[in-house]
Order: C-alpha cells, then sequence, then structure tokens
C-alpha cells in the first residue's frame, strides 16, 4: 500500500493518511459525522479514476435517499454505486448486502484493473442481522449473544481488500467500515474485532462534535497503520508533527482549564494548537484538494498565524487561498503535479502567506 487514497479533509490526509488498498475504520458514536466522513471520500474521488461502492446495512430509507440526493448534488453519482439492505429488508439480505457491494468493487479491482472504494454504513447493523439468523437456526449464541463465528463474518469481508501487484494490473479495493458504538465503548465486542482487523481506525468524538470541532477526530486513539508509506510527499513535510502536537496540546488544555498560570512557552504552545484545531476543522460536502491542503497546514504549522485571531483564522485561510489560486498558481501546480515540495519552494510559500496577511489586515482590518 503506497498511493495515496485522497480523503479531502485536512485533519485525516494530514494525521490519518489513507492508501489504496487499506482498510480504514471509521468508529464513534451515533450522530458524530461517521458517515460524512465517508461521502467527503466518495465526493472527493471525482474526476480520480475510483470507483466507489457505498453499502447501507439496515438504515432507513429515507436515510439513504438523503445519502444519494447528496452524491447527486455535489456529482458523485457518477462514479458510485449504492447498495441498500434497508430496516424494512430481512435479515438474510441485510446479512448478504455487503459481500454483494465487495464483489462489485472487486469486478473493477480484478476485471478492469481500477481502483475501488468500498464503504459499509454499517457493520454494526451487519453483526445484528446476523446474530438474528444465527438465533433463527439455533446456533449455540456465545458473547453479547452473537454466534463464536462472528469474528470470521467480517475478516473474510473486510480481508478481501487489496493492492495488486503491476504484474496482476494493479488494481486496488479500499474499504471503509464504519461502527457505531454505544457511549464512547471501543472496547465492546464488535468494535474490538472489527479494530484487530482493520489497518487503523479514525475515532470521532462525540465532545469534539459538540464542541463545533468537525471533523471530530480525536488524534489520541485515532491511528493509520500504513502511516507516511501513503501520504504525498509534501504532506509529510509540511505535517510532521502535527499529531504529536496536537495530542500535546489537547493535555495542556486540560491543565489549563485548572486555571493555573502557564509559562510563556507553554502559552505559545497553547496559542498556536487552539489556530491549528481551526486551520483543520472543515464544513462538510466540501473537500480539499492535496495542494490546498497543504498550504493551509503550512500556513498553521509555520507559525504565520500565530498574530491572527482564532476566530478569523477559517476566512483568512479561505481568502488566502483564493488570492494564492489567482496570483501564485505556480505552487499549486506543483505540488499537484509532483506531490512533493522543496524547501526553496516551502519558503517562497511561507513568504507568500506573509506577504498576503498583509493584504488581508489591509483590506479587513483584522
Amino acid at each position: 500500500v503506497r498511493e495515496p487514497l485522497s480523503t479531502g479533509l485536512k485533519s485525516i490526509d494530514a494525521m490519518i493518511p489513507i492508501g489504496r488498498g487499506q482498510r480504514e475504520l471509521i468508529i464513534g458514536d451515533r450522530k458524530t459525522g461517521k458517515t460524512a466522513i465517508a461521502l467527503d471520500t466518495i465526493i472527493n474521488q471525482k474526476s480520480k479514476g475510483v470507483i466507489c461502492v457505498y453499502v447501507a446495512i439496515g438504515q432507513k430509507e429515507s436515510t439513504v435517499a438523503e445519502v444519494v440526493a447528496t452524491l447527486e448534488k455535489h456529482g458523485a453519482l457518477e462514479h458510485t454505486i449504492v447498495v441498500m439492505a434497508s430496516a424494512s429488508e430481512s435479515a438474510a439480505m441485510q446479512y448478504i448486502s455487503p459481500y454483494s457491494g465487495t464483489a462489485i468493487a472487486e469486478y473493477f479491482m480484478y476485471e478492469q484493473n481500477r481502483h475501488a472504494l468500498c464503504v459499509y454504513d454499517d457493520l454494526s447493523k451487519h453483526a445484528v442481522a446476523y446474530r438474528e439468523l444465527s438465533l433463527l437456526l439455533r446456533r449455540p449464541p456465545g458473547r453479547e449473544a452473537y454466534p463464536g463465528d462472528i469474528f470470521y463474518l467480517h475478516s473474510r469481508l473486510l480481508e478481501r481488500s487489496a493492492k495488486l501487484s503491476d504484474e496482476l494490473g494493479g488494481g486496488s479495493l479500499t474499504a471503509l467500515p464504519i461502527i457505531e458504538t454505544l457511549e464512547g465503548q471501543v472496547s465492546a465486542y464488535i468494535p474490538t474485532n472489527i479494530i484487530s482487523i482493520t489497518d487503523g481506525q479514525i475515532y470521532l468524538q462525540r465532545e469534539l462534535f459538540l464542541a463545533g470541532v468537525r471533523p471530530a477526530v480525536d488524534v489520541g486513539i485515532s491511528v493509520s497503520r500504513v502511516g507516511g508509506d501513503a501520504q504525498p510527499r509534501a504532506m509529510k513535510k509540511v505535517a510532521p508533527k502535527l499529531r504529536l502536537d496536537l495530542a500535546a496540546f489537547r493535555e495542556l488544555q486540560d491543565f489549563a482549564r485548572l486555571g493555573t498560570d502557564l509559562d510563556e512557552s507553554a502559552q505559545k504552545q497553547l496559542d498556536r494548537g487552539y489556530r491549528m484545531v481551526e486551520v483543520l476543522k472543515q464544513s462538510q460536502y466540501a473537500p480539499m484538494d492535496t495542494p490546498e491542503e497543504v498550504i493551509s497546514i503550512l500556513a498553521g504549522s509555520s507559525g504565520v498565524l500565530d498574530d491572527i485571531d482564532v476566530s478569523r483564522i477559517d476566512h483568512f485561510l479561505d481568502e488566502l487561498l483564493g488570492w494564492m489560486k489567482m496570483e501564485a498558481p505556480e505552487y499549486l501546480e506543483s505540488i499537484r503535479q509532483t506531490g512533493d515540495i522543496n524547501d526553496e519552494m516551502m519558503q517562497n510559500i511561507k513568504d507568500a502567506i506573509e506577504a498576503y496577511k498583509t493584504i488581508y489586515r489591509f483590506s479587513f482590518g483584522a
């Protein structure tokens, strides 16, 4: 797994990169934005040659209709196949639906040597459907009344994801299974099973979601076991310590809440952390290109934004990217073509951001 599969979400592409052929679990409580991350990723594959399969398991038909309408609105239905076994379907149909979706995705991987992405929304309901079938068949119940072969059920599904060698055509199948937790219990039976099968997980935290940090990715628990191997070199250079810095910031934030006086360096780290959280926030269904992500993160991590008010960061970045597209498109194009950024170019981009800061202050009085 070497080729990046860009989600268009700054926080994921910078800290939890996903590669083609990887299995990355999206896990969190209900209503924390799990499906939104999957849909953003599907929308971001537009014109990238990736066929997406969205498998809806045991969901309300109205919810799936909303998903389809969203994909259509953003022009993503042209490269997306939707497989649905709604809540009104039988347990047998819900049980078989993710395998059907994977078979469709495998056709593109093996027969057409193309790249495919399969989203299973969600495997908690799939396990419940299988449990219902098993109990009706009088199979002995195990932990939480699930049958003994529940692990095999999901491992045989997710282990069909792969990146083929060039001799076999070079296609790939990337899996994004979704799991719903109850009260953030990652240690429950089905979540631990699937965490042990997948190559990493994106954990969404309800507290962050309610605090307006969206996508609500918890950098402490989230991990990608492929890591930097599936990351464009430019992103690797601008965000090498981002995860550690954000984790340290969260600890410092808890410490600062106690009302303790912080020394100057800790206060600086705290101020930088608040700005990086703002940089990584992103609105729904607005995935970004890799060059735009790189420039946004570089602006935050290099300290250029340290003297801009936190409430203005989002507006500043929007205006900055618009200005860069008009005044310095060669930087964006170079990152897009090569996926890399050298030291000289990085310095030039920092200088350009500094120059734009003066224009921004003059135009908006910030």
